[in-house]
């Protein structure tokens, strides 16, 4: 079997096909070497999140390269550690890239990508189910919605605005929950799916009575939650008959993406240890460039790559996962740049914000690695300040559990997207999170 040292060393005219493929991404170093100034937060702003689900290993994303960090990683990843410098760019302050992450070497070398680790909370518990609630909730004292659900109840319309909001997975989140706003799920170009509540039994709710609780809500003035998203889901249905931009039978425009994604026959880099690369997190990509192509009114888009909950077999798994996560959000920012909109290119209106709900233990197990505690969250785009935000933990002064102290709120993150991208003035902010956190630079 091929080694990761070895398949890094055989990458070559691959290497320089992927290098390529930033050239179609309609930025990069300016002619006097220096980094393209970040362009302003567009009128009509796009936020891309793509959920890292299952808590993934950031130590060996973006792992240690110097100091007393460096010292603690190699004894306690003996066999997993990411050391060779030959597999790591240097991003500065102690931190390297690991090159499995494709495509970021080049989007971290535009400056486009603003990197947040030791990202966590107060408290953390070691749950998927209860850490992705909490940080699905994102307020000082959850109570059920989620941070972007809020913000929908905030700024969209219950009636005139059911596709300002869209998850391109079959569930629907906390995340997305508001009061009486709740995102809608499109999960392919002829899939919509009617909120996930509404189909608590066996029978699919039917058409025209979701069409005429639509209509009917036109004229009401009902706050009712539930009869709010029948409204929401008729109206979707009535969009995907009636648009046009849907075309026949409720289909998007056909469109052709004008870069190869991983999973593509004609991506560089199709397997890696003889495993296939996904094309999970690629197809979902694909649809929100095509439905933002097709001049759908959504400012939100919810994605998800599972599959990174590496107790055992991480040495195969992990880079699998790294490449094509990386490798799609750099296909995905640079078929953009194609994309014409009536608000301008759409490259320049999106920002991708990728997390996870949680980091790995920084000891290795027999194989892989447990659930931690602080992780990595970065953002992508043009409008993007690139660098280092926050302080990476202190792996010499772990919690009683072995697992890392965090030091960047995730709610901070929050609050700099909502204020910053999404256009919520301060106290806004602060009242839609339940307190005041810290803005981050990269915006």
């Amino acid at each position: 079997m091929t080694t990761r040292r070895e398949f890094m060393q055989t990458l070559g005219a691959t290497g320089a096909a992927l290098a390529g493929l930033s050239a179609c991404g309609g930025g990069g170093a300016s002619s006097s070497g220096g980094l393209p100034t970040p362009t302003p937060t567009p009128t009509a702003p796009i936020l891309v999140i793509v959920n890292i689900d299952g808590g993934y290993d950031w130590l060996n994303v973006t792992p240690p390269n110097a100091g007393a960090n460096l010292g603690v990683y190699q004894t306690k990843r003996a066999t997993l550690g990411i050391t060779d410098p030959a597999l790591l760019t240097d991003l500065g302050s102690g931190m390297a890239l690991n090159k499995d992450l494709l495509g970021m070497e080049a989007l971290h070398a535009q400056g486009r990508v603003a990197w947040i680790p030791g990202i966590g909370m107060p408290n953390p518990n070691l749950s998927h189910f209860t850490t992705i609630d909490l940080w699905g909730q994102g307020a000082a004292v959850p109570a059920g919605t989620g941070w972007l659900g809020r913000f929908a109840d905030t700024a969209f319309s219950p009636t005139g605005d059911v596709l300002r909001g869209v998850t391109i997975t079959a569930d629907l989140p906390v995340m997305l929950k508001g009061s009486g706003r709740t995102f809608v799920a499109i999960t392919s170009a002829g899939g919509y799916v009617f909120p996930a509540y509404l189909l608590s039994t066996s029978t699919v709710p039917d058409a025209a009575l979701l069409e005429t609780g639509w209509a009917n809500a036109l004229s009401a003035s009902s706050t009712d939650a539930g009869y709010l998203a029948g409204a929401q889901a008729g109206r979707l249905f009535y969009d995907a008959q009636n648009n046009p931009a849907f075309g026949t039978g409720g289909s998007l425009t056909a469109r052709t993406p004008t870069v190869p994604y991983p999973g593509d026959a004609t991506y560089p880099v199709l397997k890696l240890n003889g495993t296939a690369l996904s094309s999970s997190l690629s197809s979902q990509l694909k649809l929100v460039a095509q439905m933002i192509s097709a001049g759908l009114p959504a400012q939100v888009y919810f994605s998800r790559l599972g599959g990174w909950d590496t107790h055992s077999n991480q040495a195969v798994d992990h880079p699998n996962l790294q490449r094509a996560l990386g490798g799609t959000i750099k296909a995905f920012h640079d078929d953009l740049a194609s994309i014409t909109t009536s608000a301008g290119n759409a490259q320049d209106r999106v920002l991708i914000l990728a997390y996870s709900e949680f980091g790995r233990r920084v000891q290795e197990n027999n194989g892989g690695t447990d659930h931690g505690t602080a992780g990595l969250s970065f953002c992508v785009g043009k409008s993007v300040k690139g660098g280092l935000y926050g302080a990476y933990p202190d792996l010499t002064n772990l919690d009683a559990n072995g697992n890392m102290k965090y030091t960047n709120d995730f709610r901070g993150l929050y609050a700099t997207v909502l204020e910053r991208w999404l256009g919520q003035s301060a106290a806004a902010t602060d009242t839609l999170l339940g307190a005041s956190y810290p803005r981050l630079g990269f915006l």
